[in-house]
């Protein structure tokens, strides 16, 4: 292992500064976890890591797992909590991070329904809710257009509590054709949003295959998506607001849609 005693050192350049993903993860399509959970649940994964990043007992709590990823020994970096918080730039709760490689996007055949469609989501912690909120409630195939943050962002990974790390996520480069090929293949389009036509979701009978889309939550769904949609729904509130966070929102419908399940 490397014990790491300079903040320079460019050996850990891609744990430096990282109160906002680093423009180098997202070129070379890296992601990085941190906390004991989630890096512990990409220790057991199939994901390729490329290095680790923590303190000295880490190593020797999870040595197991660490030799079963074959992660070579000048991958594995550690250090003192008091370099680590200068690297990373900010206080961290536990002191273990680790890079990983994006898994190759699931092609859109592969998808199963139920399928969340996240269309212009631009916040990445709600992005990560909804990810969160999608596994929490048996959902694990999502389509994420260009429009929106990747689920791949530290933000977003944090959120989820890795929860992207058990998700198939195809990303569209063209969301309206996507949905027409997925109409092709029988699915339906529901569309999460508040309008003239749209139905509570405690009337909707769901078809055996379909997708829901949610929409930012400054614009609501692109109304040439909105036009594709099967039938629009929305959750009843009280009249004091027009809607609630796009996060909350995913997590009431993907509930509604569980419970009808069990």
């Amino acid at each position: 292992m490397i014990k790491i005693t300079d903040i320079e050192d460019s050996r850990i350049a891609n744990y430096k500064s990282l109160r906002f993903t680093p423009q180098t993860h997202t070129n070379k399509k890296l992601f990085i976890t941190e906390g004991e959970k989630v890096t512990l649940q990409l220790l057991k994964s199939d994901y390729e890591i490329e290095s680790i990043f923590a303190l000295h007992d880490f190593y020797q709590n999870y040595n197991e797992f660490i030799k079963k990823k074959s992660i070579p020994e000048e991958k594995q970096y550690y250090a003192d909590i008091s370099i680590m918080n200068q690297i990373v730039g900010y206080k961290l709760h536990s002191g273990i991070m680790a890079i990983a490689k994006q898994p190759e996007p699931t092609s859109l055949n592969n998808l199963t329904s139920p399928i969340v469609v996240l269309n212009g989501i631009i916040n990445s912690e709600n992005v990560g809710s909804i990810i969160r909120n999608c596994a929490a409630f048996g959902i694990d195939s999502v389509i994420v257009d260009k429009e929106t943050s990747s689920p791949f962002l530290r933000r977003a990974v944090r959120v989820s509590m890795g929860a992207v790390l058990n998700l198939n996520i195809h990303f569209s480069e063209n969301l309206s054709k996507d949905l027409h090929k997925l109409k092709d293949l029988s699915y339906k389009i529901i569309s999460a949003e508040i309008t003239g036509k749209s139905v509570p979701i405690s009337q909707v009978i769901f078809p055996k295959k379909y997708v829901i889309i949610l929409g930012s939550e400054g614009k609501g769904i692109n109304d040439k998506i909105l036009d594709l949609s099967d039938f629009i729904i929305h959750i009843p509130i009280t009249g004091c607001l027009n809607s609630i966070n796009v996060a909350s929102s995913s997590a009431v419908i993907l509930s509604k849609i569980f419970e009808r399940k069990i």
